[in-house]
């Protein structure tokens, strides 16, 4: 099915919060400053990514990185299972975690379910007029496709580098994925990720201190099936979002 989109911008700032506590001592009140700090070394996972981009820049002089065209997807099937886009027998199941890396908002197209380009990934750009000339140049090749898309089919979409914990290892390089995200995805992401920034509901729950990045967090993503509420024969596979915890590098293995 054709999934919708919408805009969402996920917040990945570090920031200081202060808070009063009050203690008593000898039967006195006594106020006491207490600065909360998002631990910084959790960015371990963003500082992988860099490094990637920079090292592929350096050994490819003259060329362009773009993580949206480049890498590899991960992808969830008519069962609700997370696989390999390009190799379905790599299956992580209806539950993977991953700490989210990094992500932009792209103006994008995937081609239509039972259509020639299903699962094809044919405009996916920074700006809406770029989106707009990717697909008039992808139209100038494929002619009998204006009778299936326009203009209007180019959403704005999250799109995301994540990386699975299970690769990670001390001396491994661990697997890259990008994870695209529908419309109604895309909106529960950005609350999602607030939520875990104001330390809210399970971030809570699981010691996330406030003024947390997602990208210092191990998120579980989840599979369910989403419909549309004006049209509920309308059905495709989303993504719920859940923080397991702090990612520590030590927790798997990683000597910093």
């Amino acid at each position: 099915m054709t999934e919708e989109n919408k805009n969402v911008e996920a917040t990945n700032t570090e920031v200081v919060v202060t808070e009063e506590a009050a203690t008593k001592e000898d039967g006195n009140l006594k106020i006491l400053n207490r600065n909360e700090i998002a631990p910084t070394h959790q960015s371990y996972i963003s500082a992988i990514l860099e490094e990637t981009k920079q090292g592929f820049l350096e050994a490819n002089a003259g060329m362009d990185f773009d993580f949206v065209h480049m890498g590899e997807w991960l992808s969830r099937d008519s069962k609700g299972n997370f696989i390999e886009k390009e190799d379905e027998s790599v299956n992580y199941g209806d539950s993977i975690d991953v700490v989210v890396g990094h992500g932009e908002k792209r103006y994008s197209l995937w081609g239509f379910d039972d259509s020639p380009e299903e699962g094809q990934l044919i405009v996916a750009e920074a700006t809406e007029q770029e989106g707009r000339d990717a697909l008039e140049s992808f139209l100038e090749t494929s002619p009998d496709a204006a009778e299936r898309y326009s203009y209007d089919d180019i959403k704005l979409r999250y799109m995301a580098m994540v990386v699975p914990v299970s690769s990670l290892g001390d001396g491994e390089f661990p697997q890259i994925y990008n994870l695209s995200l529908s419309p109604s995805d895309t909106i529960i992401f950005g609350r999602w990720a607030m939520g875990v920034f104001q330390g809210k509901g399970l971030a809570k729950e699981v010691g996330i201190p406030r003024g947390t990045g997602i990208n210092r967090v191990v998120t579980r993503l989840k599979t369910v099936e989403r419909t549309n509420r004006n049209n509920k024969a309308q059905k495709w596979i989303g993504v719920d979002f859940e923080p397991v915890g702090m990612f520590n590098p030590s927790d798997y293995g990683i000597q910093e």
